[in-house]
């Protein structure tokens, strides 16, 4: 279900599975993004613009489900909070992308931490999309 602002989320193994497949990737303290260029996979979302975000916050790092939902819940909120930031490399992707964000640390890092480490994940990812 997409979010507030429009967000739809990547959602089914098939999904990632083809983002983990068959798209790029690159690795930012604290995080590994993985994305793939618009195709069919996104055909089939609610808004035919923007970008489906996945997060992965592996079960073999924490055991607790309320230690992955609470990292889960900080890295939306920062990426919420700062998506204007590569708002233009978003919407020059032509019928949307799909980016999954995979959380890669054995620490709980706090907002700031994660919202830093985003924001510059992001930025290197917006780079790769300029004209």
């Amino acid at each position: 279900m997409p979010s507030q602002q429009g967000q739809a989320s990547l959602r089914g193994y098939g999904a990632f599975d083809r983002v983990f497949g068959e798209g790029k990737s690159f690795f930012l303290f604290p995080f590994q993004l993985r994305y793939k260029e618009p195709d069919d996979l996104v055909q089939g979302a609610e808004t035919s613009s923007g970008i489906r975000l996945g997060i992965s916050v592996p079960k073999r790092r924490f055991k607790r489900a309320v230690d992955r939902n609470l990292i889960r819940r900080r890295i939306r909120e920062a990426f919420r909070l700062n998506r204007h930031h590569w708002h233009e490399a978003e919407q020059r992707l032509q019928g949307g992308g799909a980016i999954v964000i995979v959380y890669s640390t054995n620490d709980i890092l706090d907002f700031e931490r994660i919202q830093d480490g985003l924001c510059k994940a992001m930025e290197r990812w917006s780079r790769n999309h300029r004209p």
